[in-house]
């Protein structure tokens, strides 16, 4: 076989598996995604980084591989395998992970719910007493404040004329 043509076959093959690669790497934030809910723009950021990201390993592949050109049947390949994976694997792939890391979180939460259980049971408890005993406080308080103004206003004493010459 001609090298040359050996040379575009593997040409050809790295596209393909960097057309996989690429959808692997997208693969990982649609999972992320599926676990961490995110707003449109957020969506929108990830989405605009992924690209850049993506059109930088696609020019580093071309310029170390092909000198950087740019072949039309390069695009085509990263293309074909893009659509191999996500017709075989990607869909099944990012299920099952998403899937599995959501339970392994459900589980993680649930033990640390019953872990934390006791403690909360007594805080609320802790925070009741204290509330009773605050309230109490509070009327003591204002038993107090209401002596307190009584005393003050029936000591006020009227000076008459007469003892104010003394």
């Amino acid at each position: 076989m001609n090298e040359a043509i050996f040379l575009e076959l593997r040409f050809f093959g790295a596209s393909i598996l960097w057309g996989i690669i690429l959808l692997i790497i997208y693969d990982f934030l649609r999972i992320i995604r599926r676990i961490v809910k995110h707003n449109s723009i957020m969506i929108g950021m990830q989405d605009i980084i992924y690209w850049l990201i993506c059109s930088i390993l696609i020019f580093r592949m071309m310029y170390q591989q092909n000198d950087g050109i740019i072949r039309g049947f390069s695009i085509l390949a990263m293309l074909l395998g893009m659509i191999f994976y996500h017709y075989t694997i990607s869909d099944r792939l990012v299920n099952l992970i998403s899937n599995s890391i959501n339970a392994i979180l459900e589980f993680i939460c649930k033990v640390l719910r019953f872990i934390c259980s006791p403690f909360i049971f007594l805080f609320k408890k802790i925070l009741k007493i204290l509330s009773w005993v605050f309230g109490k406080l509070k009327k003591l308080f204002n038993y107090f404040i209401k002596i307190l103004k009584k005393i003050f206003k029936s000591s006020k004493i009227t000076v008459s004329e007469e003892e104010k010459g003394d």
